[in-house]
């Protein structure tokens, strides 16, 4: 069975005690119930959340990164646009590794500008045709099995609290989550 948002909803739901009908659709527009509509609000910001606590490795991508087309800031030589699926930024790399053994740290900072008349997030740095290495927010198939855990029972902890005001429920929900997060640190790469 490929996992969905669906089901990580449900399983959070399940273990609240939550004895309502299963939650449909699929995030962000999961159905009108209660458990839905609350599903709706916390579901991806929660998942992008517990994405940035730690570099998992499941969620690495690389891409060529794309000119903005401004003029960077001082005391940057160029200004990137944020790739569209990046949660967390962890490096820049040349488009090729004189020695991929030994690379050069690349110095690089996020902010943010106005890019076609739109805010949004930026990369600058002085490396041309630099490349990222980022968390390319993959889609629940590709989760790690401790991932999805912490997201299920951090996701588990506000529900009981938006569903059922279970203070107790939701400060173990965040405890449990707290172990498997532990556990995550241990990188299998």
């Amino acid at each position: 069975m490929t996992l969905t948002s669906t089901a990580v909803v449900n399983q959070a739901l399940v273990d609240i005690g939550n004895d309502g009908p299963p939650v449909t659709g699929v995030a962000p527009n999961f159905d009108s119930s209660t458990a839905g509509q609350a599903a709706a609000k916390i579901y991806v910001d929660t998942v992008k959340a517990v994405a940035r606590q730690f570099s998992w490795d499941f969620a690495r991508q690389n891409a060529a990164l794309s000119l903005s087309g401004n003029i960077a800031p001082f005391p940057w030589a160029f200004e990137y646009v944020y790739p569209s699926n990046c949660i967390q930024l962890w490096q820049l790399v040349p488009p090729t590794l004189a020695d991929p053994n030994d690379p050069a740290p690349v110095r690089w900072a996020v902010g943010n500008a106005v890019v076609n008349s739109n805010q949004t997030r930026v990369i600058w740095s002085n490396l041309q045709n630099a490349k990222a290495f980022f968390n390319g927010n993959p889609a629940e198939a590709a989760w790690d099995s401790l991932f999805t855990e912490t997201v299920v029972r951090i996701l588990g902890s506000k529900l009981a609290m938006a569903l059922e005001g279970k203070p107790d429920t939701s400060q173990s929900m965040l405890e449990t989550a707290g172990a498997f997060q532990g556990i995550g640190v241990e990188r299998d790469s």
